[in-house]
């Protein structure tokens, strides 16, 4: 009988990425190829539309270690996640973003983090930062800080960043949570952080270098998405009040 089973499942989610992906799967496997984990990498591809399809394709074909999954439609990256999350084999599974803007070798201390017996080990971002960085994207370091000042005000946690695209999980224990969440696009990484702390889940922040990348298109719309942000909140709020009042 052949064992499927997995130490560790990363998961790279990725809409029109041809630019990049295979690089960052490289990279990725050179730094696991160098541990002891059994592991598999997987490709949740939200129905790209630039060709990214095709070079998951061609690396699933190539490896054992990498998994594939497509889609026809997109839906949003919160569900893609969650959808390779069911799917994964390994006792611990993670995700990071495929532009590796937070660097692949983070990975290490937060799968540590887990072993040791942290239920999640979230990156909590410290920006390497030039001046440049103030002038070419204004917009992302206010709506990062912004957030975070508001979501700890109106949810009343000291949760430090749930926006990082780089944590890990105890499969087991974040299985339940992921029916529970409702939204399926950017707001997922607030939800997949802000449950469990309520719940009494050990959460173990561990400080990233993050450098922002220039020349790529963001996949944000920061008018759009602030907005959608901002009802999400009061939405989860009154959601949360509501079971402080029932005593849940």
């Amino acid at each position: 009988m052949v064992d499927d089973r997995f130490d560790l499942s990363i998961i790279l989610p990725c809409y029109n990425e041809v630019q990049i992906l295979e690089e960052s799967v490289r990279t990725i496997q050179k730094i696991l190829d160098q541990t002891i984990y059994r592991y598999e990498i997987i490709i949740a591809e939200d129905a790209s539309t630039d060709g990214t399809d095709r070079i998951a394709k061609q690396l699933a074909n190539g490896s054992e270690r990498i998994v594939w999954l497509h889609r026809d439609k997109r839906i949003g990256r919160g569900s893609a996640v969650a959808a390779a999350i069911k799917k994964s084999r390994g006792e611990i599974v993670g995700f990071l973003d495929a532009d590796l803007e937070a660097p692949a070798h983070y990975i290490l201390p937060l799968v540590l983090a887990i072993k040791e017996g942290a239920d999640i080990a979230v990156g909590v971002r410290y920006l390497h930062l030039k001046w440049s960085d103030f002038l070419l994207k204004p917009t992302k370091l206010l709506s990062h800080y912004g957030y975070m000042w508001l979501l700890r005000k109106m949810l009343r946690t000291n949760l430090r960043d749930t926006e990082a695209g780089f944590k890990f999980f105890n499969r087991q224990r974040i299985l339940p949570i992921l029916d529970e969440i409702r939204d399926q696009h950017w707001f997922w990484d607030t939800e997949v952080m802000v449950r469990p702390y309520f719940k009494g889940y050990a959460i173990k922040e561990i400080p990233i270098l993050f450098s922002m990348r220039y020349g790529r298109a963001s996949k944000v719309n920061f008018l759009k998405d602030s907005f959608s942000h901002l009802c999400n909140l009061l939405r989860f709020q009154r959601e949360l009040n509501s079971k402080r009042e029932r005593g849940l």
